[in-house]
């Protein structure tokens, strides 16, 4: 699922994804353009469908700061087996 950086489409596609997520700033006005834009082209339609999967899949990788030096990730509780 690699993209070019260059691509309009899908960098409008990204943007939207990225607003659609900031539940303060978008509004139903920013909705109603988004569903402009992606009924303009079914081809705004797959690029919207992919971005929105990698901003799902990414939110299940935790970064790797998050990672400690054991099994758990930093912050979490430590293990109170004997």
């Amino acid at each position: 699922m690699t993209q070019e950086k260059n691509d309009p489409i899908w960098n409008t596609a990204w943007e939207w994804v990225q607003r659609e997520h900031d539940r303060e700033n978008f509004d139903d006005a920013a909705r109603s353009e988004m569903t402009a834009w992606l009924l303009a082209r079914p081809s705004h339609r797959r690029a919207y469908d992919n971005a929105a999967q990698l901003w799902l899949l990414a939110g299940f990788v935790p970064p790797v700061n998050d990672l400690g030096d054991g099994d758990e990730p930093s912050g979490a509780p430590p293990r109170t087996d004997s």
